[in-house]
């Protein structure tokens, strides 16, 4: 389910569905006669405003970027395309490494067959180190949590707390009805417009 008012978007436990979310929105679009610039967007998740004032405030010391095997052999495979997701590209660059670890020995070449599994990257910018480097780690971190496909990172600040991949979004957890195998769809619109309600109120659909 989905929700939209103005250029602002709401949707119900879509998650990595996000893509399928935009295309069905592109197409619906299209039968009901709007112009093609209307059809020309993206779907991009909102970070928590707590959490993105909480980076630029404090700094970020190191990320973590978790990557499941299978997702770098699928970047493996299209390769050379230019992606303006920077998630789509981090997994592009951890498909080039887990190929230069595995490409010597037929044996190493398994890992690159995993079905499970992860990558980790760690990323992080040495104590001392000029503002700049800082700066873009900072960015870097800003960046992963506007990316609606980025998913399995963890943020260090400077202050050694963290920031999960769970906690960024601007989102809110409501409990619905079962109903057969599905939920309730007018519970579930309810929570929808009462959660569009408070982002208006407080002042997050003006940005």
């Amino acid at each position: 389910m989905a929700l939209l008012k103005d250029n602002h978007l709401i949707c119900l436990n879509c998650g990595r569905n996000a893509g399928s979310l935009r295309i069905y929105l592109q197409q619906l679009f299209q039968k009901a006669g709007m112009p093609e610039a209307a059809r020309q967007f993206e779907i991009a998740r909102i970070g928590s405003p707590d959490k993105v004032a909480l980076i630029q405030a404090v700094g970020v010391g190191r990320v973590d970027l978790e990557i499941d095997i299978a997702d770098t052999t699928a970047a493996d495979l299209i390769n050379g395309q230019v992606s303006k997701s920077i998630w789509s590209n981090i997994k592009s660059g951890a498909a080039e490494a887990v190929r230069a670890i595995t490409r010597q020995d037929q044996r190493l070449e398994q890992v690159r067959q995993a079905q499970k599994g992860t990558v980790t990257v760690s990323i992080n910018v040495p104590k001392g180190d000029v503002s700049t480097a800082k700066d873009g780690l900072d960015h870097l971190a800003e960046e992963v949590t506007e990316d609606e496909d980025a998913e399995g990172f963890t943020i260090h600040l400077r202050n050694g707390n963290t920031i999960k991949s769970d906690e960024v979004s601007v989102k809110k957890a409501v409990r619905l009805e079962a109903a057969a195998n599905s939920v309730s769809v007018f519970q579930a619109w309810d929570a929808m417009e009462g959660y569009l309600d408070e982002l208006a109120k407080s002042g997050q659909l003006k940005a």
